[in-house]
């Protein structure tokens, strides 16, 4: 019997969705759907018209349609009346569903909505026409349905709280070996190295703030005043540790929530590392960072962000990508969009920030008014700003700007920036900008241009640069700034000259770049000259897998020799080995001097991480 009805549903489907009929004369035997029209205008269920011919290019009227799907209902019930075993409850489900998942992919596109759901009416129907089948086997279908819609009445009556927390959890292995030279003088080089900001871009371990290496005097990892600040990014000679991260994700009325718990750490063995930094074998897990935020629907705020603030940014003259410690609220008040920021720099730093800043959208631009306060070792701070962006001057040319005064302690000056951009073409558009400092001006964080040596902030700056689409695969771009040192300079008080261009290309699969860049007077110092070269490319390889790798090259020059020069080799592995586990790779190689010490360091890092 079940044999029976899967083929009779099949010839209902098919007489809905075939176009044609083999068995009329203007259809030739060797068409794609002879067989089987053939046996559809056999069982009756398909005519064609007076003169013979099927007509089968011609749209189906409604009409047309309800005739073969009443020839076909008719003959299907015929046979089921003939039989005396009836059908199953499963067997009548079987019909229903592929009559509904056929119809759904195989449906002509001439049909309407309404053809459509007079189809499923249809369909409907005739698993009622088998109601007295599955009534043979005891399931009376109308009581049934009765009674789910009263549970269903009844559970909605109750207004029980739906399940709305949900946990995810990301436990991820990892087993890192590097090498290092033998003496501790090729050590401290080979982590000068690694430190470059265009390698891993490290802080180098200090001692009374003053940066200390293998065989300085004061190099003891065990001091109280010794600072390792980023030890557990420089490659070790063997580390083998696993980093757990939670996420919790809720709803409480009209707040969202997402608790992440970063980095639990567990240390399977003893680390052992070139320059005396280690983590012992540690089984508790220990919590590194965590961020609360909430998303609220309503008028006490946005969004609340409290915890682990990583990568931070307020401006370049204050804070910028740094990592904060504290709260943020954004909130939406009268038109105008607020942020409130209360926070630190965790550990034994006492600086504190404080800030508000709003942002509205006006006729002719878009406006930012701030407040930043600092209270730190170095006294207190605070900057007011007020920023312009998008003044569009005509349809091709933007400008946007910003006027800083920045009060500390006994002195106070400003900082102002102007930039417009030029649509010249599709294809080309031009940049230009000019930025001034007072000789007054606290930096923070040192940030801004020459800010390197003691705070200096005194300078004129210039950019002008273009970007232009090659082709749909390649963008070019060039960049040149001119920065002109002012009287607070007491070192050479030289010019520097940046130049920069760079290349995108999309070949294929793969994702490639190159940087060209070359700084004449760096910092300001007569003939200390800059060079660097990258190149770098992405690949994917499958859905799953992706490759990469990138080389670095940078000369540092001055008039008494070379300060610093390296190739820096990188490459790497992603796979997804299935939905929730990730296999990643890393190689890492770099070959230079630094200050006439020639030295190399290689690593290997491997990780596992398994997502629940």
């Amino acid at each position: 019997m079940k044999k029976l009805t899967l083929i009779t549903a099949l010839l209902l489907v098919f007489a809905l969705a075939l176009p044609v009929s083999a068995s009329f004369s203007d259809v030739p035997s060797d068409h794609w759907a002879y067989d089987a029209i053939d046996t559809l205008a056999a069982a009756g269920i398909i005519e064609g018209y007076p003169d013979g011919e099927y007509k089968g290019q011609e749209a189906m009227t409604r009409y047309e349609m309800a005739v073969m799907v009443n020839r076909a209902l008719d003959n299907m019930m015929a046979e089921i009346e003939g039989r005396d075993d009836g059908l199953t409850y499963q067997q009548a489900q079987e019909i229903y569903s592929m009559v509904e998942a056929y119809l759904e992919a195989n449906m002509p596109e001439e049909f309407t909505d309404e053809q459509l759901e007079e189809v499923s009416e249809m369909t409907e129907a005739l698993v009622y026409e088998l109601r007295n089948e599955m009534r043979l086997l005891g399931a009376d279908i109308d009581v049934l349905v009765e009674d789910l819609d009263a549970l269903e009445a009844r559970v909605d009556a109750m207004d029980l709280p739906e399940d709305n927390i949900e946990f995810a959890v990301t436990v991820e292995s990892i087993f890192e070996v590097a090498d290092y030279p033998d003496t501790d003088e090729e050590v401290a080089a080979a982590m000068r190295l690694w430190a470059d900001d265009d390698a891993l871009d490290l802080d180098l371990p200090t001692y009374d703030g003053d940066i200390v290496l293998p065989g300085d005097t004061n190099f003891d990892p065990d001091a109280d005043d010794f600072d390792w600040q980023d030890g557990d990014d420089l490659p070790s000679e063997k580390r083998f540790w696993q980093e757990v991260g939670f996420d919790v994700y809720g709803n409480l009325g009209r707040a969202d929530f997402h608790l992440e718990l970063d980095t639990i750490m567990n240390v399977f063995t003893e680390e052992k590392s070139a320059f005396d930094y280690q983590e012992n074998d540690q089984e508790d897990f220990l919590m590194d960072t965590a961020l609360l935020k909430v998303d609220y629907e309503g008028e006490l705020f946005n969004q609340l962000r409290a915890g682990d603030l990583l990568d931070y940014s307020i401006a370049p003259y204050f804070v910028d990508d740094e990592d904060l410690q504290g709260v943020e609220v954004t909130a939406d008040y009268y038109g105008l969009d607020w942020t409130f920021l209360t926070a630190g720099f965790g550990d034994d730093e006492v600086d504190d920030i404080y800030g508000i800043s709003t942002t509205t959208a006006v006729d002719f631009a878009l406006v930012t008014a701030s407040v930043y306060h600092l209270r730190g070792t170095d006294g207190k701070t605070t900057n007011f700003a007020l920023a312009l962006d998008e003044i569009a001057l005509t349809e091709a040319i933007t400008l946007g700007g910003e006027l800083v005064f920045n009060d500390s302690e006994d002195e106070n000056d400003i900082l102002f920036n102007l930039a417009g951009e030029f649509a010249a073409s599709e294809d080309l558009t031009v940049f230009a900008g000019f930025e001034t400092v007072g000789e007054d001006f606290y930096a923070f964080k040192d940030d801004l241009a020459g800010t390197e040596e003691a705070n200096n902030v005194d300078y004129d700056k210039f950019d002008l640069g273009a970007e232009y689409l090659l082709d749909a695969n390649n963008t070019i771009t060039a960049n040149y700034s001119l920065v002109q040192a002012g009287d607070n300079y007491t070192v050479n008080d030289e010019d520097e000259n940046n130049f920069e261009l760079a290349l995108e290309n999309v070949y294929g699969d793969f994702l490639n770049h190159a940087v060209l860049e070359f700084t004449q007077n760096d910092g300001f110092v007569d003939d200390r000259d800059v060079r660097v070269i990258e190149l770098g490319t992405e690949y994917s390889w499958d859905e799953v897998t992706t490759l990469g790798a990138s080389w670095v090259n940078k000369d540092i020059d001055t008039d008494t020799g070379t300060e610093i020069n390296y190739n820096y080799l990188k490459g790497h592995l992603n796979r997804e080995l299935s939905e929730n586990t990730v296999w990643n790779v890393e190689a890492k190689w770099i070959d230079g001097e630094y200050e006439d010490v020639d030295a190399d360091s290689s690593s290997l890092t491997t990780s596992l991480a398994v997502s629940f």
